[in-house]
This record gives C-alpha cells, structure tokens and sequence, in this order.
C-alpha cells in the first residue's frame, strides 16, 4: 500500500524533512520516492522501525560510486534524488555518530554553506532580469501591460528575496553553530 503526502519543504528547510521522514518510517511509512518539485513524498508501508533519514547536497551533480559505495559502507541506504538532494536512510543505531552522515561540526557547517551558495545561483539571474525590466519599465511607464507585468513581477521578486532572505538567516545559523569557537 502507498500513499502520498503533500508537505513543503525549503532549502534551509533539510533537518526539519530528515525529521519529517524519520516519523514517518517511526508510523511505519518508508518514503519511496517525491513528486511535483518535491512537495508531494510517495511513502510504502512498512513495519514501523526507528530509522534515520539524512539528506546530502550536492553541487552540479558530481558523484560517482565512490560516493555511494562510501556510504553504503557505513550502511546508509541510498533510495533517491530530487535536484540536488541524495537521500540516504540506515537502521538508528545505539553508536551516536553511526546516525549521521556529518557526524563533526565542520562537514555540517560546510553543507550548509553548500545550500547556500546554491540560493544565490537562483536568486542573482532574477535580480539582474528584474533590473533589466525596471529599465525596460521606464521606457514604456505609461503601457497598461507593461505596468502589469512590472507589478507581478516586482511582487513575485519580493517574495523570492523574502523567502532568500529567510533561508540565508537559518543556513547561517545552522553554520554559526557547527563553527569550531
């Protein structure tokens, strides 16, 4: 049996969904797979286990099978990809740091700081398209259309740099904490 759950996660968002997906295996629902930009996850049933569900970022999608084998080793399952996000699963163990991928601060903050550069890959081409038609706007100030499109624009462009905003402050805080003092 199947069944799908629609639950939003952002990209600052990772601990919150390895969470999410630990309970959900707790309830005896494995997550087989997502869908629709990964809003929607496709769970199996299965027992219900204590499992730990930890998630990897990787930039440009460089991994070879060093990369899984290294984890299969430490006995983490690798079951799926959705853009840049491997997900990996393991039986919890009664050894603290056999339940993460990133067991030392520093490999922590550094795949934070990962996500975060990613952010500024999608933020910097709206920007610069956004100035590009705010000069575009002033040209034609006075068209009806222009003027909608501006607009929508404008509001779509505050709430992306809203929502960066919010995802630059929890990476840094999740890096400022796993940061050697």
């Amino acid at each position: 049996m199947k069944k799908e759950v629609v639950k939003y996660f952002g990209l600052a968002d990772y601990l919150e969904e390895e969470r999410f997906l630990a309970d959900q295996h707790r309830s005896g629902w494995k997550m087989v797979g997502a869908k629709k930009l990964g809003w929607s996850y496709v769970f199996e049933k299965c027992e219900p286990e204590e499992y730990i569900y930890q998630l990897d970022f990787i930039e440009n999608d460089q991994v070879d099978e060093d990369y899984f084998q290294l984890f299969e080793d430490c006995g983490w399952e690798y079951f799926h990809k959705l853009n840049n996000w491997y997900y990996f699963r393991k039986k919890k163990s009664e050894n603290k740091d056999e339940n993460a991928i990133f067991n030392d601060a520093a490999s922590r903050a550094e795949m934070a700081k990962k996500v975060m550069r990613s952010q500024w890959i999608i933020l910097l081409p709206l920007l610069i398209i956004f100035f590009s038609l705010s000069n575009t706007f002033r040209d034609n100030s006075s068209s009806i259309i222009w003027i909608a499109v501006f607009t929508i624009y404008s509001c779509l462009v505050a709430i992306i740099v809203g929502l960066s905003i919010r995802t630059y402050r929890k990476l840094d805080r999740i890096i400022k904490a796993n940061q050697p003092l």
